[in-house]
This record gives C-alpha cells, structure tokens and sequence, in this order.
C-alpha cells in the first residue's frame, strides 16, 4: 500500500479548508437571489465564487490521491518485456 506525501497531505487539507467556503459562498449566494434577484450583479459573483471554490476542492482532492502501484524505475524490465531464454 502506498503512503500520501506531504505534498499530497498539504493538498488534501486544502481541499478539506475549501468545503467551508463553499458553504459560506454558496450561502451568500442564496441570500442575494431572495434579497437582489438573480439579475443583480453581485448574485452572479457570488454564484462564480461558490463554482469557484467548488472546483478548488474537486481538484486538489483529486491530486491528493496517493498513487495506486508504486513506480519502478525506467530501465528495470517487465516480465512481459524479457523475451526468451
């Protein structure tokens, strides 16, 4: 099994910050359709930093995944490589 990397454990813990300011943008964004209407301009900002913040946290929780095999090196031979003896 392979272990995360700190690159991977920053990445993953910045996805988890994310979630609460998806929350609290999308909230906001709530708020100004029933406040403003949604032809206001600030509903529609509102609206880009909630997808925003969203596809920050799809994205760096998909580069945190660890890998799923661990990487030979490039000139060691596979058995399928290796013809016969």
């Amino acid at each position: 099994m392979t272990v995360r990397s700190t690159g991977k454990k920053i990445a993953l813990g910045s996805a988890i910050a994310c979630l609460p300011l998806v929350a609290a943008s999308f909230a906001g964004f709530i708020y100004l359709v029933f406040d403003k209407g949604m032809q206001h301009v600030l509903t529609g900002s509102a609206l880009a930093t909630t997808l925003f913040f969203a596809s920050c946290a799809t994205v760096l929780f998909f580069m945190s995944q660890p890998p799923r095999y661990a990487l030979r090196p490039w000139h060691e031979k596979d058995d399928a490589d290796v013809g016969p003896t």
